[in-house]
């Protein structure tokens, strides 16, 4: 198994390092990898080609005799020295160094070395070196950088981890310590109540009583669920969890079609359909739709069930491996463990795929702990394996870890091979039986078995913060020990230890908003040390018991274990989001997980009464306290949870409520009078909103929210006051990106142009991604004159909302505007020059430059750059960017090239049954046999 895991790890690191399709960026020590420095942002952003210039000033004494310049970038760059660009072989492997000498292109004095680096799945990255015999250039923060046309910022290093900053809407969260100056009085009580049983259990327990204990030691943690979900339905009124919405799609698709949907008919339709089919099934026994208010209990209830079950599978497991003292400690980790109990809430396969893993685990043990094997034991391995792999892909992994250990188990105890083949071979065919059609079905649609919605085959394109990762991704640890709040942003590990101790993506909700008890939880992550070393510590310990004496036991424990970890790195590899390091993708190993911590706890207490009551009673304060997190009961946070969500879903009238009875929980609470004016103000109530507002600011002087509030609320009657407050805003909190776009809506209706043209740049800098900011600022660079780089933002927005006509018919208006005046062609070059990578502008360009009736506003050579550049982002599959290629190869008169563009085109055209684009394209092919430029007036 040693060689197995470092074969494994081995495997992973090469292709991390050498794959283009994986967003590592390969450490060198020559130089640092350099990245623009945007802010913590927790949305997801749809693939866009943008782009990053780099540069960097730098002097020379005299003219060099030698210079050689090394770099690569993420995903593709144009390098220019002091203007000239730098040519470069074709590289399909981004991360491979490029090299050249260039010195001819440098110069006594001041230089200039500049990189535009575009990225369409991940933030543009740099790496660069320029060695020469005067000096050594490196890549590191002392470079410039602007992204997407935003004002230029110093380079921030790759490999930093990322922090919000003052303003944004995950920053400021309490830190541990902070919470446990405010809790410590309530775990007093709770060490108090620890220790009293804990001596109880000293000099009552029995090894006679064991099964009586045992049994209300289940009723008891069970009874425990059920009144948990009990108060949290009253006080959780709505459907929550992460990506929530989608999930009620899927069970809405299956009751409204009665069928399944296909993986890309929505963004949680690639899930395998079991969980989706039984919710379905529920509600609809009841005559239930989604929307029902009644929905919630069903679904919840689905939830709290399949928790319990777990938690007495796990018992039940570790019952075959130790003895009932030991067990229980397993048992109070499961029934109390975070992530289990925030999980259940939410609508979600993972409880579902996790309590079927757990059945097949024990399943599996008890296979192999039998002397005499029946067929019914590989009958039941195989229906509990099967419908965990059709709850969640996941459970693929546990696949190969079983029937490997029950062959080797066979195997050692000499049955014949003919009696186990037969016996593994029933297994799997029951297995694939339960859940092969899934995967059959999705194989033949889309040339693969599986399918998520990170894959471009399932039709959603999009990535995530931080978009990449590095090496000190997976070796930093500790914010989640001072701030856990998606401390995923600073490494993998903080990123499992902050949702494996706790509900740190705060339920999948982009801001710190929290159902639960925010004391107790953040400082649990404290207390949570205390159970984390139990469970590495019973972690190494079984590995070395393994190495010394091997068993099937272990290796079903350890080996699942290991492949799961596996696959959790390699996917937050494969989709480098700071959301996908989620303990609870590995909710199905709750059972070794509290195997290890049970023979952690066995170990460190071995013989040692003292050791066992100590750690008992601290164990239990860790419980109870995790029990009381997720109890809701009416708080400022709860009423202010629920106002927003309430809100999200359009609900203002109920939002208004809630954050009012937030109001009256707490009268002084900054936070409450200040969501309360916004929802007073969506409400159009703005003279109530405007009093809260500034209530909200003398409560709190330095809250940046407070500040955005008050301008939203006086907006309308007050714009001046309005603009005071925004810049306000933006001085406190400057990642405040709603702050940005208020006052440049303000500043552009009071026509004060030049103010917002310059704030939309520093506007970029904090959300370069967002569409609409793009938007703002190109109509503010309209009304400005500066038509050139207005042409560059709309082609943005194009990018980032392909989807929008309005900015493409304004670009086309730019464009053929330039062209009637007399400089219009110098002009044109101008915006061929800084084009962004958007096709259809490349292709407007482009045509206009070929093809427009004035031979002054005309340039084949550049038509031609433009339209291939447009050709070879969507890889020449689209017609009329071929037709475009074609009028531009005319218009530069190669006609050969040109006439086998057209007939590409028209071939394509034909092909996707595209009648208006065939016609196009034999319209031009008609010209180019006359060896006729093509020609179109402009419409």
């Amino acid at each position: 198994m040693t060689v197995l895991g470092g074969i494994a790890v081995s495997l992973l690191a090469w292709l991390a390092y050498n794959d283009p399709a994986i967003n590592f960026l390969p450490r060198d020590k020559r130089a640092e990898w350099i990245v623009f420095p945007t802010v913590v942002d927790t949305h997801a952003h749809w693939f866009a080609n943008l782009d990053t210039t780099f540069r960097r000033e730098f002097t020379l004494t005299d003219r060099l005799a030698t210079a050689h310049l090394s770099f690569r970038a993420m995903r593709r760059a144009e390098v220019k020295i002091n203007g000239t660009p730098i040519r470069f072989p074709r590289n399909r492997n981004w991360k491979k160094i490029e090299s050249a000498d260039v010195a001819e292109h440098l110069r006594a004095g001041v230089n200039v070395i500049e990189a535009q680096v575009f990225s369409h799945n991940g933030p543009p990255a740099l790496w660069l070196t320029l060695s020469t015999d005067q000096l050594v250039l490196r890549s590191d923060k002392s470079w410039e950088v602007s992204f997407a046309g935003s004002s230029w910022r110093h380079a921030a290093l790759a490999s930093a981890a990322k922090t919000p900053g003052p303003g944004n809407s995950i920053a400021g969260s309490e830190r541990t310590t902070g919470a446990l100056r405010k809790i410590w009085p309530f775990w007093i009580l709770l060490i108090a109540i620890a220790v009293a049983f804990a001596f109880l259990w000293q000099i009552r327990f029995r090894e006679s009583e064991t099964l009586r204990l045992e049994r209300i030691l289940l009723v008891l943690f069970a009874s425990l669920w059920i009144l948990l979900f009990w108060n949290n339905t009253r006080l959780l009124p709505f459907h929550a969890g992460f990506d929530s919405t989608e999930h009620l799609k899927y069970i809405s698709y299956i009751q409204e079609h009665r069928a399944l949907p296909s993986p890309n008919e929505g963004w949680e339709m690639y899930q395998p359909p079991l969980y989706y089919l039984i919710a379905a099934a529920s509600l609809s026994a009841w005559k239930l739709s989604i929307n029902d208010p009644a929905s919630i209990f069903i679904l919840r209830s689905i939830g709290a069930i399949l928790g319990i079950l777990q938690f007495i599978f796990v018992f039940l497991t570790l019952r075959f491996l130790f003895a009932a003292r030991t067990a229980l400690i397993g048992l109070l980790l499961a029934a109390f463990l975070p992530m289990h109990l925030y999980m259940a809430h939410y609508v979600t396969n993972e409880m579902l795929a996790a309590a079927l893993a757990t059945a097949t685990l024990y399943l599996c043990l008890r296979l192999l702990k039998s002397d005499t094997l029946h067929v019914s034991q590989f009958v039941w391995v195989g229906l509990a394996l099967g419908a965990a792999m059709l709850a969640k892909a996941t459970a693929i992994l546990l696949l190969p870890v079983v029937i490997v250990t029950i062959a080797g188990k066979l195997a050692y105890g000499r049955t014949p091979v003919a009696t186990w083949l037969g016996n593994l071979g029933l297994l799997l065919a029951i297995c694939f039986a339960v859940c092969g059609w899934h995967y059959a079905h999705i194989w033949l649609r889309f040339g693969t078995p599986l399918v998520g919605n990170w894959d471009v085959i399932s039709g959603f394109t999009w990535w995530q913060d931080p978009g990449y990762h590095t090496g000190a991704d997976y070796l930093r640890w500790g914010r989640s020990l001072v701030n856990p709040l998606f401390s995923g942003f600073a490494g993998f590990i903080d990123g499992i230890y902050s949702t494996l101790w706790g509900d740190a993506l705060c339920g999948g909700v982009s801001s710190l908003t929290l159902a639960w008890n925010y004391q107790p939880m953040l400082a649990g992550y404290l207390w949570a040390l205390i159970p984390t070393a139990l469970i590495l510590t019973g972690a190494v310990v079984a590995i070395i018991q393994f190495i010394r004496r091997p068993s099937s036991e272990l290796f079903l424990l350890l080996g699942f274990s290991a492949v799961l970890a596996l696959g959790l790195i390699f996917m937050t590899l494969k989709v480098p989001s700071y959301a996908q390091a989620k303990a609870f993708y590995g909710l199905s190993a709750l059972t070794p997980l509290c195997f290890f911590g049970a023979l952690g706890w066995e170990t460190v207490t071995h013989r040692s009464g003292r050791l066992q009551f100590v750690l008992g009673a601290l164990l239990l304060v860790w419980a109870m306290n995790s029990f009381a997190t997720y109890w809701i009961v009416p708080s400022v946070t709860q009423h202010l949870y629920a106002a927003k969500a309430l809100a999200t879903q359009g609900q203002i009238d109920r939002a208004n409520t809630e954050v009012a009875r937030a109001v009256e929980a707490d009268r002084s609470n900054a936070t409450a009078r200040g969501f309360h004016a916004l929802s007073l103000s969506e409400l159009g109530r703005d003279e109530e909103a405007i009093k809260e507002a500034e209530r909200a600011i003398e409560l709190k002087p330095t809250d940046s929210a407070g500040h955005l509030q008050l301008a939203i609320s006086v907006k309308r009657s007050d714009p001046e006051r309005a603009i005071a407050e925004a810049r306000r805003t933006i001085d406190l909190g400057p990642e405040n990106s709603s702050a940005y776009q208020l006052l440049i809506s303000c500043l552009f209706e009071l026509r004060r142009y030049n103010e917002a043209a310059d704030l939309g740049r520093e506007s970029l800098a904090v959300t370069p991604f967002d569409a609409a900011v793009h938007t703002s600022v190109a109509s503010v660079l309209v009304e400005n004159g500066d038509l050139v780089s207005a042409a560059r933002h709309f082609g943005y927005v194009m990018m980032l909302r392909p989807d929008l006509e309005q900015p493409h018919a304004q670009l086309r208006q730019i464009l053929l505007s330039l062209a009637k005046q007399p400089d219009g062609l110098e002009r044109l070059r101008e915006i061929a020059a800084n084009a962004p990578d958007s096709p259809r502008m490349l292709d407007e360009l482009a045509w206009l430059l070929a093809t427009y009736p004035d031979s002054k506003s005309r340039d084949g050579t550049e038509a031609v750059r433009l339209a291939e550049r447009a050709c070879d982002v969507t890889q020449r599959k689209i017609p009329a960017l071929l037709d475009t290629l074609a009028a531009a190869y005319a218009e530069a008169g190669d006609f050969p090239q040109a006439i086998s563009a057209a007939e590409e085109a028209l071939n394509r055209a034909r092909a996707s049954g595209d009648n208006d684009a065939v016609r196009l394209s034999e319209s031009i092919l008609a010209s180019l046999h006359e060896n006729l430029p093509y020609r179109q007036e402009p419409e």
